[in-house]
């Protein structure tokens, strides 16, 4: 190796280090916490997470074979990538979800450093790896335990980058081969990314016509990339990039054959890959709230996830590097980086993607965090030279100091800083140096866990579990069963869920639950527009669910079981999960909001506060809009052998519905469409319909049902 290439490769190791060790700062604070281990192991923070080690299992242990949801398993690389791992390296798989996303996630520091390298300038790259690796949004979807796509979704498209401008700047045709492997491993390891690639790859192409119209490497290189972005199986496309790639090295073809085989691929690529398509459904489905399927308005579940919703500026600007005054630098170094080297323009569509989290949500701000921090070092690159600085320690000092205040924010973020000063908190708008560490709780925790491993010795893999979707992947890797809804399969079918959730209507829930599951089993489609659409028309879906939530209602024979699961943390969400079925489906209308507020409680002088709302007891009236009154108060708790202790006080015939939840030290406050609903009646009170329902489990923190 060459006396440069040892400086590159010390420098990748050490930017390296770097990003691994703060990625595993959560580790060491999640560590004091027994609640988050389970056998021995500290459990994961994500939850998507468990659907590729879902994935995992059924490759490398031969389990969940009879989940509809993981049929594809092998299309899906986290999950294949970690199932070998766990086979050749004899390592759990609750080990590898752990480590994985620091481990590959910091490997973005490669392309970042190579980047400089390619424009001679090592110190810009170095320091730009720095910021790229632990940048807030790209840290929080990469920290230690946030196992997911995330860890490839945004440091794959840096190595494309990189391809990219070292074909562009060398003219190299292996270059643009490096880049298309690249491109057509990107959605096995993220299959969501198509929008990424294509937006990355026309822009070359545009760059390339303007620019460079009248070389013969511009049509080399639309033909080789066009093929590699097709949509077509991906072993065809390998070999068309390799087969492109030996044509072009060793046949001499005149510029206009090229131009025409570099249309004719382009235009395949445009075809096969419904190019506007998958662009415009994305704006689409991320914008607006409704979904409507042949006629049926269904909340759009895009609408109510807080990764998905709107955030406001200055966070959208925090988390792409740090802070507001961090990504104004970084804007400014873009520019001048473009304005310097037109084809850093090809980056546009990442700057693109981050700042569609105004529309989107925070979600995607993880893109532009390496472009960003390469352009905001820039910025101080050509302030040296704007300044014609010529000592080069005084002129690497300089774009250090600028890097370390871009830097600051992001480290402050992850450790935490200063938290109650207040001179600091008074500028942490633009500048937040005052800053809570970025700490976030397991998906479940070990007491909940080992009610879904107690669920698993009781049930058979064949069987379902009704709840909400955001606790689908947990409950396939822990308890073995299957879910009608789960974080990747919802929308239509959340009103369904909603629906039997919310119902006061046991029979409803009941019916409703093995309908689903039966017509689910059937089909492995969708099931709520094939309970509601016949003949491609809507029928009258409120007259449909008053049929089959009759008493005299015959619900379908299954040869499998159907739980119901209710966890308390559900009802942390219970408003969001009742927006789903609190409408009319035909008509679209939206039913008023009913009453739900649920936090700790303490005392107060003579009255009980839940959280900021004041009630006084002896008048039975919750001290807000006049006084609202109380109509019953029910006291609920768990003496010392478990058992369940409820008393109840009736005050009046109309009002709010006052729920102390002793032993949690939290209250709930609703009103009667709440208090009646399936979750709270059959999870607070343990009242359930003996001829509907068997409890299998009545933990405090998770009751499961079996529906008879």
């Amino acid at each position: 190796m060459s006396k440069e290439n040892r400086l590159v490769l010390g420098l990748i190791i050490l930017a390296y280090a770097f990003s691994y060790l703060l990625h595993i700062y959560w580790i060491h604070w999640a560590s004091n916490y027994p609640q988050f281990f389970w056998h021995s192991q500290l459990m994961i923070n994500n939850p998507d997470g468990y659907f590729f080690g879902s994935g995992a299992q059924k490759i490398a242990y031969g389990m969940h074979l009879d989940n509809p949801r993981l049929l594809d398993v092998f299309h899906y690389g986290t999950a294949v990538i970690t199932a070998y791992l766990a086979k050749f390296f004899h390592l759990s798989i609750d080990t590898l979800m752990l480590y994985l996303p620091p481990v590959i996630s910091s490997l973005v520091v490669i392309p970042v450093i190579l980047i400089g390298k390619l424009y001679k300038n090592l110190t810009w790259g170095f320091l730009a790896a720095l910021i790229a690796s632990i940048g807030w949004s790209y840290y929080n979807r990469t920290l230690a335990g946030y196992y997911d796509t995330d860890m490839f979704s945004a440091s794959l498209p840096m190595f494309i980058l990189y391809f990219i401008l070292l074909s562009l700047k060398e003219k190299s045709l292996f270059s643009i081969l490096l880049a298309s492997f690249t491109v057509i491993l990107y959605p096995w390891a993220y299959g969501q990314g198509l929008s990424i690639i294509y937006a990355m790859g026309i822009m070359a192409f545009l760059y390339l016509l303007i620019f460079q119209y009248k070389d013969k490497f511009t049509y080399e290189f639309i033909a080789i990339f066009s093929f590699a972005l097709m949509e077509i199986y991906w072993g065809i496309r390998i070999i068309g990039v390799i087969g492109l790639y030996y044509l072009f090295k060793y046949k001499d073809l005149k510029i206009k054959y090229l131009q025409i085989l570099s249309g004719i691929l382009f235009i395949g690529f445009f075809i096969t890959g419904n190019v506007l398509g998958i662009i415009l459904i994305k704006v689409f489905d991320y914008s607006t709230a409704t979904q409507k399927i042949e006629g049926l308005k269904f909340l759009n579940v895009n609408k109510t996830v807080r990764e998905a919703s709107h955030i406001p500026w200055f966070i959208v600007f925090d988390r792409i590097i740090g802070s507001v005054i961090g990504l104004l630098i970084a804007i400014v170094g873009y520019i001048l980086l473009v304005k310097k080297h037109k084809e850093f323009i090809i980056a546009l569509p990442l700057w693109g993607i981050g700042f569609f989290a105004f529309i989107g949500g925070l979600r995607f701000t993880v893109y532009a965090v390496a472009i960003a921090a390469l352009s905001g070092v820039y910025f101080f690159v050509w302030l040296v030279e704007k300044l014609k600085i010529k000592n080069e320690k005084f002129r690497i000092a300089i774009v250090v100091l600028g890097s370390l205040f871009l830097i600051v924010p992001n480290i402050t973020h992850i450790c935490g800083c200063c938290e109650n000063n207040r001179i600091l908190a008074s500028f942490e708008k633009f500048y937040p140096l005052r800053s809570y560490p970025y700490l976030v709780p397991t998906v479940f925790n070990k007491n909940e866990v080992e009610v879904l491993n107690k669920l698993k010795q009781i049930s058979n893999p064949k069987d379902y579990v009704i709840t909400w979707w955001d606790y689908g992947y947990p409950i396939w890797y822990y308890a073995n069963v299957n879910t009608l809804i789960d974080g990747g399969k919802h929308n239509e079918d959340d009103f369904l869920v909603s629906k039997i959730l919310t119902t006061s209507n046991q029979y409803l829930a009941a019916n409703l639950s093995k309908i689903s599951i039966k017509k689910y089993i059937e089909t492995n489609k969708t099931v709520a527009p094939q309970l509601f659409i016949k003949n491609k028309k809507p029928i009258n879906v409120d007259e449909f669910l008053d049929t089959i939530g009759n008493k005299n209602f015959k619900a379908p024979k299954l040869n499998r079981d159907v739980y119901l699961m209710l966890p308390y943390r559900m009802f942390n969400i219970f408003p969001t999960i009742s927006e789903f079925s609190n409408r009319n489906l035909n008509s679209g209308e939206v039913y008023p909001p009913h009453f739900f507020y649920k936090a700790k409680i303490y005392k107060k002088g003579p009255l009980l506060y839940i959280g900021q709302i004041p009630i006084d007891l002896q008048k039975g009236i919750v001290l807000i809009r006049n006084g609202i009154p109380i109509k019953e108060i029910d006291i609920v708790g768990y003496n010392k052998n478990g058992k369940l202790i409820v008393k109840k006080q009736k005050l009046r015939d109309k009002g709010l519905d006052l729920i102390v939840l002793e032993s949690y030290g939290e209250a709930l406050l609703v009103d009667d469409y709440y208090y009646n609903s399936t979750f709270i009646q059959m999870f607070v009170f343990n009242n359930y319909n003996r001829n509907l329902f068997k409890p299998v489990i009545l933990n405090p923190l998770l009751k499961i049902y079996k529906i008879k």
